[in-house]
């Protein structure tokens, strides 16, 4: 019996040596996850309240049948239309589309569809160009709350896998505020909207994010093995520490001898 518990001590100081560093790490971003707000950390308290220009079930629009006709006329390889809406975009009535791209072939890759957007004028019918940096920084500027001045307004082309702007739509634009929660806002050159908000606070979160779920590429894979097996080493820990507990405690002890 005492060489069992002498076993199962030193099994569980090694796992709990293995595991520790990782269970304190779940400890302290679990800490932050729970004391700060989500609504902070999407920056939701700086956006700005825009009224409506117009309501947009009064206007007199063309129909959605023109509006891809004029996507078509401007983008010869469209393979198919996925969604229409209609919305205001920088005080105009705007159809959006969101359309599969076709893609050849590259270096011996098979073809592949890209999704797009594309703005048509809704009581026009006429395609409208991506937004340049100054429309974006206008769009921005209208979203953002503060009373704060642009620093900069950059293209991104394109990003990494644990980039800020992950998994959003490309090109856009990087509007940086000069403000204490350190902003920025990613507007989409295709659609016309912000489609990212990104501050201090969210990069604090993200980062604890990644090493709470062990992505360290994508910091959204919540199923990667590594998280896994930290997980059941976990488990195995705390059930090793029970048993532990159970074959030291003289009353369970005495009993089991009855």
């Amino acid at each position: 019996m005492k060489f069992r518990i002498i076993w199962f001590r030193k099994a569980h100081r090694y796992l709990g040596l293995s595991i520790g560093v990782q269970l304190l790490f779940w400890t302290i971003s679990g800490f932050f996850f729970a004391w700060n707000s989500i609504d902070d950390v999407h920056g939701d308290p700086f956006v700005a309240h825009q009224h409506p220009t117009f309501a947009l079930d009064t206007l007199h629009v063309v129909p959605v049948s023109t509006a891809i006709a004029a996507l078509q006329q401007h983008v010869s390889t469209v393979q198919r239309v996925k969604a229409v809406s209609l919305r205001e975009v920088m005080r105009e009535p705007m159809y959006e589309l969101e359309y599969e791209l076709q893609q050849g072939k590259s270096n011996g890759n098979a073809e592949h569809t890209t999704t797009h957007f594309a703005l048509i004028h809704a009581t026009r019918g006429e395609f409208h160009p991506p937004l340049t940096a100054k429309d974006a920084q206008a769009v921005a500027e209208a979203d953002f709350a503060p009373e704060a001045q642009v620093v900069s307004v950059e293209r991104v082309d394109s990003v990494t896998p644990s980039s800020e702007y992950r998994e959003k739509p490309l090109p856009a634009y990087r509007i940086t505020f000069d403000h204490e929660s350190d902003t920025h806002l990613y507007v989409s050159a295709e659609r016309g909207i912000v489609t990212a908000r990104r501050n201090a606070q969210w990069r604090v979160w993200d980062f604890l994010w990644m090493f709470h779920i062990l992505d360290f590429q994508t910091r959204d894979n919540i199923h990667n093995w590594l998280l896994r097996g930290f997980s059941a080493f976990g488990v195995i820990t705390v059930l090793s520490g029970f048993l532990l507990w159970g074959m030291t405690t003289p009353l369970l002890r005495r009993r089991a001898k009855k």
